[in-house]
């Protein structure tokens, strides 16, 4: 064992702390935290990795990880960049953060519609207004062209026979029910044209240490990342591991899980990672450096 593993060790000791305590608080693996109390840092995923396993270890047995790092700089890994084989990217743009639209923005395809109904009110109702002046313009018409009626002995009866005559008034009834079925089919379908926005939000830390996010209102599934330093991923769906490696300052991965229920990312250092699900940054919910976050697509189901 090597100095730097007989003082760990001894740390966790006094602080009463078993190898399985220890993973179960780190959520480093058994056979890693072993191979540091062994001074084995060939059995490490990588020299980055090597250091941030150190690190979480001084941490969780209370040691001051500067003093550590400083006292024992020669039995660490140099920390150094690695690049592997990445996967071929998915052929479509290259995605960008989701920007904020303005309340303007939100409520303008709201306006545009309220506009058009009025237009279509506004036209029917000078539409029926002009219909009503022609036809009591008819009926006044035709009542001047009558012939006026003779004088004579008969007067009475003559007049009795104006009285029985009856002018019909126009039926708009019909019309105005057309309209009002035109209004309500507009009505549905400026409802069926509001477009929802995808949210991605946070919903709880589960019992087995997951940051549990909820993706809704969306029928892909996108997942992106940007890294900006040294950071190991691994990548679950439903049918196993997709994806697993280490990646350096500006490496970007992205892939479709359009269909997937549920995927499960393993980040060792969450500070260099930046996630993007369907353009929306995601925000960690804690500052430990190796996370388990856990996306469920609620639509896929349907």
């Amino acid at each position: 064992m090597s100095e730097l593993g007989v003082r760990l060790q001894n740390a966790r000791i006094e602080k009463g702390i078993s190898l399985d305590e220890l993973q179960q608080k780190t959520k480093i693996q058994k056979r890693y935290l072993e191979a540091i109390e062994n001074g084995d840092f060939s059995k490490m995923p990588g020299d980055f990795y090597a250091r941030a396993f150190v690190k979480s270890y001084c941490e969780a047995v209370g040691l001051s990880v500067d003093q550590v790092f400083e006292e024992h700089a020669g039995e660490l890994p140099k920390a150094k960049k690695e690049s592997g084989d990445l996967p071929p990217r998915i052929d479509r743009p290259k995605s960008r953060p989701v920007k904020q639209r303005s309340a303007f923005s939100r409520l303008l395809p709201s306006l545009i519609v309220l506009l058009f109904l009025i237009g279509i009110v506004s036209t029917l109702w000078f539409t029926n207004l002009g219909d009503s002046s022609d036809n009591d313009s008819s009926t006044r018409e035709e009542q001047q062209s009558q012939p006026s009626v003779d004088i004579t002995d008969d007067l009475n009866e003559d007049n009795d026979e104006e009285d029985t005559g009856e002018t019909e008034e126009p039926d708009n009834s019909i019309s105005n029910g057309n309209n009002t079925e035109e209004t309500d089919a507009s009505e549905e379908e400026s409802q069926e044209e509001e477009i929802i926005d995808p949210s991605l939000e946070f919903v709880e830390l589960n019992d087995a240490g997951q940051y549990v996010y909820s993706l809704s209102d969306a029928d892909s599934f996108d997942l992106e990342m940007i890294f900006s330093g040294g950071s190991w991923i691994q990548i679950n769906d439903d049918s196993g591991t997709v994806h697993t490696d280490t990646h350096g300052d500006g490496d970007e991965i992205s892939f479709d899980f359009t269909g997937e229920s549920e995927i499960l990312i393993r980040l060792g250092f969450i500070h260099t990672a930046e996630i993007l699900v369907n353009d929306i940054p995601l925000e960690y919910q804690s500052d430990n450096d190796v996370q388990n976050i856990l996306i469920l697509h609620e639509d896929s189901v349907s």
